[in-house]
């Protein structure tokens, strides 16, 4: 089974061969600490640096291409926009906020960010 080692806080999950996970969902689903405010690749909050394992990653998405731009190239992702196939360590800091103001404003509000985290977490949801 392919393990995701969240370095930063010291977690290690696993997941079935096989299968494409996201970073950022499997991290709530197993309270790894990953910071996060919008989960739609909007804010930044969510950037991870990719110790190991890039190659076992999802190419970019053009909005993780716009948000990060030169920081892709040094290793960051967005948790919330990148699947994993294989074995990867991941860090971050702990106290990251968002890349800029402009991506506060668009981020979601609270109550909206709550009932994501709900259906993300929910029974039904597959993934």
């Amino acid at each position: 089974m392919p393990i995701i080692r969240f370095v930063t806080s010291g977690a290690a999950v696993d997941f079935a061969d096989g299968d494409d996970v996201n970073l950022l969902r499997i991290a709530i689903r197993n309270e790894c600490g990953v910071p996060y405010r919008c989960a739609s690749g909007n804010c930044g909050t969510d950037r991870v640096y990719i110790e190991s394992g890039r190659e076992n990653l999802s190419p970019p998405r053009k909005r993780e291409r716009e948000r990060l731009g030169a920081l892709l190239d040094e290793g960051w992702r967005l948790a919330c926009q990148t699947y994993v196939s294989g074995d990867c360590a991941i860090s971050w800091d702990p106290d990251q906020t968002a890349l800029d103001e402009r991506a506060i404003d668009r981020s979601l509000p609270t109550a909206v960010n709550e009932r994501l985290r709900r259906r993300w977490l929910s029974a039904e949801d597959t993934d």
